[in-house]
């Protein structure tokens, strides 16, 4: 499994836990015995301590994100200066070769 595919992984568990964590979260409040002011109160707290979570949450996964990115572009810059160097050498090869013949089909003429 490659590292993009890990990440992927993460991050739909993630998100299937968030999902579950807001659900539960949910119908605990829905299920108390408490006035419904009580609970709104407590949910804006709930959500406001979340939501500081999230947000360093969203702030690291778009470090990872640019890092991915980054990563991802020098792979490719990598892998396209080989096959620059491949062609150029294949290229000189085949030069090399046809001089070499045209020079015995000179000599030979």
């Amino acid at each position: 499994m490659s590292h993009y595919e890990t990440d992927a992984a993460a991050g739909k568990m993630v998100g299937i836990l968030v999902t579950g964590i807001v659900i539960g979260t949910v119908a605990t409040f829905l299920l108390s015995p408490q006035s419904g002011r009580e609970s709104r109160d407590q949910i804006r707290q709930y959500v406001r301590r979340k939501g500081e979570g999230l947000e360093e949450g969203l702030h690291d996964l778009q470090e990872k994100t640019v890092e991915t990115y980054h990563d991802m572009a020098s792979e490719t810059r990598q892998g396209l200066e080989e096959i620059r160097r491949t062609v150029k050498e294949a290229l000189q090869a085949g030069l090399d070769e046809f001089r070499k013949e045209w020079k015995q089909v000179r000599h030979t003429s």
